[in-house]
């Protein structure tokens, strides 16, 4: 059944994805920005459908920005969103596709936010589901590329009202499709649109059904949290949430490679941790969580996330402070990823960089 949302679920959208997007997906101050863009226009208002209401011969395709922090803090507005899904509609149609929805990527404070961002401006229904249940820091290591859902054609557009349309010989090369898509923000300013992924009714139920709804819920339970232990409570009944960790950031190691941030947070325990340590080790999200004497105590695809106690609110790798008292939080991953092997093998390289060379390791 369709409903229609406003301003106070889009911002509750908004503060849930933030929280799994597992430390990416960028800030939600930027979703927010978004949303007070909406309703500073009266347009802060999409139709969310479930993907069983599609039609079978109809699609759903994903936008979002590719660029660096930096140019998305000095525009002031994203119309490059808007003409990629009016091309990508276009370059469908002249194959006898039919785009209808739009749906999200990935959960994050401004990922999720970009593609209905374009829903309300454009009044097109919006899927409740996305691509990852999660952030992830690659097209390879997404659920698009394990359930085969094609990446041809895609479209990338810039400010400026420029438009490029990419077909791949393979389509299922998502490492071309990545580096297209990096290469062309570079060539505007580190700020362009893309648009794509063009997924049916069928593929979109083998990704992550119904996370839009669940980002609500835990956007309301921010909301309405007193404060820490309630909102722990109210996580751990509405999603199964568990609190793995309380403490203090103690210091954070970043380096910046090839347009990734990777480092490692570390956090001092307090309360019931006093006397403990956890070191998280990521690449733009959180990939493991380790204990004081370096043993694994969870792994990607989990979700292993940070709260702000003093805030009460997620925060991501961008916006983690050192002397931030924080909570740590841990997900198990979306049945999607854990029901084939891939759902962990197509972390392996990442992981390996980062040192560890185990097996997934579940959140406890």
């Amino acid at each position: 059944m369709s409903i229609t949302i406003g301003e106070q679920e889009l911002r509750d959208i908004i503060i849930g994805a933030a929280f799994l997007g597992s430390g990416g997906g960028g800030s939600p101050k930027d979703g927010l920005r978004l949303l007070h863009e909406l309703v500073s226009l009266n347009k802060a208002e999409v139709t969310l459908i479930s993907c069983t209401e599609m039609e079978p011969n109809n699609s759903a395709v994903m936008v979002a920005e590719f660029g660096s922090p930096k140019a998305f803090m000095e525009a002031k507005s994203f119309p490059e969103t808007v003409t990629s899904f009016k091309l990508m509609q276009e370059v469908a149609a002249q194959s006898g596709g039919k785009i209808t929805h739009l749906m999200a990527g990935e959960l994050g404070g401004f990922n999720t936010m970009v593609p209905l961002y374009v829903a309300a401006l454009e009044g097109v229904p919006f899927v409740d589901a996305d691509a990852q249940g999660r952030a992830v820091p690659e097209l390879e290591t997404s659920l698009y590329q394990i359930y085969g859902v094609s990446h041809s054609p895609f479209v990338m557009a810039g400010s400026n009202g420029d438009s490029i349309v990419a077909h791949l010989n393979d389509p299922m090369d998502y490492t071309a499709a990545e580096n297209i898509a990096r290469h062309i923000s570079m060539a505007y300013g580190q700020l362009a649109a893309f648009c794509g992924l063009a997924a049916s009714r069928d593929e979109i139920e083998k990704l992550v059904p119904d996370s839009i709804s669940t980002s609500m819920t835990v956007g309301r339970a921010f909301r309405e949290a007193r404060d820490i232990k309630t909102l722990s409570q109210a996580l751990t009944t509405e999603v199964g949430v568990k609190q793995l960790f309380v403490g203090h950031i103690t210091g954070i190691a970043l380096r910046t490679e090839g347009g990734f941030d990777f480092g490692i947070t570390s956090v001092k325990g307090s309360g019931d941790y006093e006397g403990q340590s956890r070191s998280i080790d990521f690449k733009n999200e959180n990939m493991i969580i380790k204990d004081g004497t370096g043993k694994v105590l969870g792994t990607v695809p989990d979700l292993i996330t940070l709260v702000d106690l003093d805030a009460l609110e997620p925060l991501t790798n961008a916006d983690t402070r050192e002397g931030q008292n924080v909570a740590v939080f841990g997900l198990r991953a979306p049945e999607s990823w854990l029901k084939t092997p891939k759902g962990y093998e197509c972390w392996h390289h990442i992981l390996d960089r980062l040192g560890y060379i185990g097996p997934y390791v579940p959140v406890k």
